[in-house]
């Protein structure tokens, strides 16, 4: 049956993305093979491979190795956007200057994408986020904390080296804002989570699940902003990262993983970024707020435009997820 191209609103936002596939018929057309770069597992002139560490800042974490060394490490940035000292002058530049900037080294390997990772490397990476995640929203100065990655072909800023961000700021994003103001307001009208009554819609129709797991749920959103799309929700609810317990942060390493593998597999090693969907530190335990991970593969799509502030995407959600579940990648994470 032809797909009728059609405007769906996001539930979240009240944002329209303009879905449109007829002038492609299958998901896999987006898919454009490309020779995997050689990267060498150590390079002389990266600050983040070992031996290197007097390059960087001294590190606020450590992970050892058992054979001697790190598997993973936690540095401030050096050239940060961001300061941890809050200027006694000129509030508005203070607002916006003042936070904090963490790199999480993700392995010793300088070759190794964050989609190979062994499990529980991830697992680790994914524990140490959460410890400085935690730390960080004991600061009373600091309103909201995001974990980000951006992984590209080439090294995000320069750099090839496995690497994710912990970011934390003096103020709460516009999105973010308005995320939680559309929340609060259907439980005001509703009583119910926007975000817990969507995903038992996903769970019901099953159309748009890429994956499942005991405690989480990958899905490709109803409003999806751009092919492949994904996110990634807890089943409890839960509004801030901070409230994930030991099991079910194991049973995000699994699903990550599957995720992140399914893209490196299914669509090419895409360069793709990702963000922590988190409450305000302020908003951690409201009844009306849900945090997910954000995924977003960047794909070369000829044509894919924005008319005015509408997206377009290209890509039936529904078959995005098909797609995706149809690629086949290896799992388990141990205890």
């Amino acid at each position: 049956m032809k797909f009728m191209p059609e405007l769906r609103q996001d539930r979240f936002t009240k944002e329209w993305v303009f879905v449109a596939s007829e002038n492609i018929q299958h998901p896999q057309e987006l898919v454009v093979p490309r020779a995997r770069k050689s990267v060498p597992s150590f390079d002389p002139n990266c600050p983040f491979c070992p031996g290197h560490e007097t390059r960087t800042a001294p590190e606020i974490l450590r992970v050892s190795s058992p054979k001697g060394g790190w598997t993973l490490r936690v540095i401030p940035r050096k050239f940060a956007g961001l300061s941890s000292e809050l200027p006694e002058h000129n509030f508005a530049t203070a607002i916006e200057g003042f936070g904090i900037h963490e790199i999480i080294v993700e392995t010793p390997d300088h070759s190794l994408s964050t989609a190979l990772l062994p499990e529980p490397q991830l697992l680790s990476l994914l524990r140490s986020a959460k410890a400085r995640y935690d730390e960080i929203c004991l600061d009373p100065r600091i309103a909201y904390a995001t974990i980000y990655k951006k992984h590209t072909v080439e090294g995000s800023g320069g750099l090839e080296h496995p690497h994710s961000h912990l970011i934390a700021s003096q103020v709460i994003p516009p999105p973010v804002a308005g995320r939680l103001q559309q929340a609060r307001r259907h439980y005001g009208q509703t009583g119910e989570c926007i975000f817990c009554a969507a995903l038992q819609e996903e769970l019901d129709t099953q159309s748009r699940i890429v994956a499942a797991t005991q405690h989480f749920i990958a899905i490709e959103p109803f409003a999806s902003p751009s092919p492949f799309c994904t996110q990634i929700y807890p089943r409890r609810h839960m509004a801030n990262f901070g409230e994930i317990n030991a099991e079910e942060l194991l049973d995000f390493a699994r699903i990550l993983r599957t995720i992140l593998s399914k893209f490196y597999s299914g669509l090419e090693n895409p360069d793709f970024t990702y963000n922590m969907r988190s409450s305000p530190v302020a908003n951690a335990g409201v009844n009306y707020y849900h945090w997910c991970l954000h995924l977003v593969p960047n794909l070369p799509i000829p044509g894919l435009e924005q008319e005015g502030k509408m997206l377009l995407n290209p890509v039936l959600p529904e078959e995005a997820a098909q797609f995706l579940r149809e690629v086949r990648v290896e799992q388990a994470i141990p205890a």
